[in-house]
Parts: C-alpha cells; structure tokens; sequence
C-alpha cells in the first residue's frame, strides 16, 4: 500500500508524519464509525478514474491529512503558551545560551551577563630559527611534557640530518599524534626565512594550585635535547579564566560555556561592549511558525480547487464549502492577525502576530468548541475519508435508507482500490 501511494505522489510533495497521525484506538474506532455512516448514505456512482483524476483524489486527500495535522500543531502550540521554547540573546555575537531540559525549566526571568574576559589557553612561542639551517644532530631525544597531573614521555629518533624546518614538521606531526591535550604547529616568519613551533593547550583556564596548563622539559641524561633547541618552553601567553558577572555578581570559570542555575548552558564568544541580556522566549515564535506551516496548507488546499482535472466541476464545490467555513469568520480572522486574499488564500501579519492581543484572539479560535477552525477540523476529516466526493460521477442508484444496518463498504474506498488497479 505505502510503495503504491508514494508512486502515485511522486509529482507532489510528500506527506510529513507526526505524532498526530498515530490515532488512538477510540479515534480509530470513530473513523470506522464515520465511514459506515458514510457509506449507508452512499449513493451507487460511475467514475471516469483518468490518470488526472486519480492524482487528484489522492493528492486532496494527502492534502487534507497534512492540513488536520497541522491544525493540530498549532492548538498543540496554545496547550502551553508560557512553556520557555529557547533563549534570546541582545548580542548573539558575543553571549549565546541554550535550554538544559525544555520540561523542567527554571529559566523565568531575564538575566544581564557583563563579560570582562575570556578563559585562554596557554601558548608557548618556540625560537625563529633559519629554516633551511641545519637542525639537531642524529641521536634519539627524550622529553617530557607534564599537563593536569599527567606526565607524558616522548621519545623521538633523529636517523639522519635535516634541516629545522623539515624537524619541525615532523615533530609537530608527532605531539598532534599523542593522546596530550596540545596543538602543535609550524608558524613561518614573513619572509619564510626562519620557523618556529608553537604549542596551544585545548583546554583554557588556570588549573586549581598551578600557573600553568602544560610544562615541557629535556630528560636530564641529555645536556641539549629538542625542548631547548626549538624553545618550546618558552611561554608567550599564559592560561586565564573568564570573568564575569551575572546580574552583577562576580564569578569566575575555567572555560568558556558554563550551566546557570541548572537550566541554561550559557557559551562566551567574545567581549562585549557591556551587558548582554538573556531572556526566555515562550510560545510566541512557535506560533509564528506553527501558524506558517498551516497557512500553507490550506494555501495548497485552495490551489488544488483551482488546478483539479480538467472539465471537473466539483473541484468548485470544494472551494464553495472552504470558503462557506470562513465566510462568517473573517472579522475573527483579521483581528487574530490573519486575512483573506482575492484569491481566496491566507495570508498572516509577522508583525501583529508578536502582539500578545493578537495572540490571545488567535487563541480563541482553536477554544470554540464550534467555532472557526473546529469547522476547518471537521471538514479535512471529511476530505480525507472521501476525497471522490470532489470527482465528477454519475449516480447509478440512490442509498434505500428503508433497510436499517445497510450499508457500502467500499464505496468511499475506490481510491485505495484503483490504486492497486494500476500499480500491479
């Protein structure tokens, strides 16, 4: 069935799942229920299934299934309008933040972050020496670098002489390989006449009781080993912590991305030029977005009354009882930010729809239990479970209501059978 469906809609978008398309089983059980009163008061019809017909039923039943499923979102939205959907941030250039747990968020009110510096990793700055110079003499070296109470032994072999630029790459290529937390690289003077190595540690911070992250030194068996040839323990930058306040009190962190108050994970980029204010967004954007996403929906729906097959008359009769749904609501609709185009579609105000008035009306909408779009609701579900109502046929015999419990069990599922009829 699914391989059948999908080749049919490959000239149409296909249907995005959501949890809403998983139906409980008393849902289920009010479709059966629906579709046997449907089909009792059934006529009997001859259909002329055209390749053209047969997309279009499918596709405005497809149609139907995404609207309602959208519809659907968009109440989900309203369910909980003050739940906390992700942080704003005054200058995302210098201060981000995210969520910890969407579902027990304490993050209420909006926090000021003043930065005054940023956590920095140690840098050691090797000596400029000539770089087609000739480096170290042969032997096998032993040095030792020293990072977060851990103490790493290397041991490198010099077999034949080269010069200090072909060493440093090599070397270089040796550290970056170790399981040591340290970035080595080759920096160039302008002019590529001399080369150093400058080692970078991952982690930023000043360690608890050190100064430093990393030290290197030569083992003492040897008098001039590659540590003090290359310079590498000379240190041009020293590790430093962020400092910081949060709504003006002071603290201080080994990195740059700390947890506040157990729900937001706050990330430093830059210093800026002073404070920079965190504040919760609700269900605001969700609704901006929830409400595209069914707008354009229902814009799809209206288009497919207009592009149906063609001599197919009923396509019309599908836009009369759209527009029937919303011929009474439309000062409901305007005032909830949404209006009605010429050509019958929706269209929404980005600007209005911020406006927490113009929420709480679009609000109501979805509250009336007969209103608007409970209407809209009802009538994709009557869409979806018979989408040849909206086909051109002719009637062969009227439904004898006479004869109670009678009834078609097929008859408004011929598009599941035609279906089938031309895949095989």
């Amino acid at each position: 069935m699914i391989q059948a469906y999908n080749h049919f809609l490959v000239e149409y978008s296909s249907r995005l799942s959501s949890h809403s398309s998983a139906h409980k089983q008393k849902e289920l059980r009010d479709v059966y229920t629906r579709i046997v009163s449907m089909n009792r008061h059934s006529a009997w019809y001859k259909l002329d299934l055209s390749k053209e017909k047969r997309f279009y039923s499918l596709t405005l039943k497809d149609s139907a299934l995404t609207l309602s499923e959208r519809l659907t979102a968009l109440s989900d939205v309203f369910q909980k309008p003050s739940a906390v959907q992700s942080v704003r941030s005054s200058d995302s250039a210098s201060v981000t933040a995210s969520l910890l747990d969407r579902s027990a968020n304490s993050f209420a009110e909006p926090v000021a972050i003043r930065v005054r510096s940023l956590a920095q990793p140690q840098v050691n700055e090797g000596q400029f020496l000539r770089s087609n110079g000739e480096g170290p003499a042969p032997a096998s070296y032993h040095f030792t670098v020293q990072s977060d109470a851990e103490s790493y032994e290397f041991s490198y072999n010099i077999s034949s002489s080269s010069t200090n630029r072909e060493l440093m790459t090599k070397l270089t290529d040796f550290i970056n390989k170790s399981s040591v937390s340290i970035r080595a690289c080759v920096e160039d003077s302008p002019d590529q006449e001399f080369s150093r190595i400058v080692l970078t540690s991952s982690e930023t911070g000043v360690p608890d009781g050190e100064s430093q992250i990393f030290h290197l030194t030569d083992s003492k068996e040897q008098a001039a080993g590659l540590v003090s040839w290359f310079g590498l323990d000379r240190v041009a930058q020293q590790p430093s912590n962020a400092v910081f306040s949060v709504n003006g009190k002071k603290y201080s962190n080994m990195r740059n991305d700390f947890v506040l108050n157990r729900s937001l994970t706050v990330h430093l980029k830059q210093i800026p030029y002073g404070e920079v204010i965190l504040s919760p967004e609700t269900g605001g954007n969700q609704v901006e977005k929830a409400l595209g996403d069914f707008l354009d929906s229902y814009n799809t729906m209206i288009g497919l009354t207009r592009n149906g097959p063609a001599g197919n008359r009923r396509s019309a009769r599908l836009q009369s009882e759209l527009n029937h749904v919303f011929s009474s609501g439309l000062e409901e609709l305007n005032l909830a930010g949404i209006r009605r185009r010429e050509d019958f579609t929706l269209i929404s105000d980005p600007e209005s729809l911020r406006s927490p008035e113009t929420q709480s009306r679009l609000r109501a909408l979805f509250e009336e239990p007969d209103g608007l779009l409970a209407q809209l609701s009802r009538k994709m579900q009557d869409i979806a479970l018979n989408p040849m109502e909206y086909v051109d046929k002719i009637i062969i015999a009227y439904p004898n209501l006479s004869k109670s419990g009678f009834s078609n069990p097929y008859s408004t599922s011929i598009y599941s059978g035609m279906m089938f009829n031309s895949y095989c």
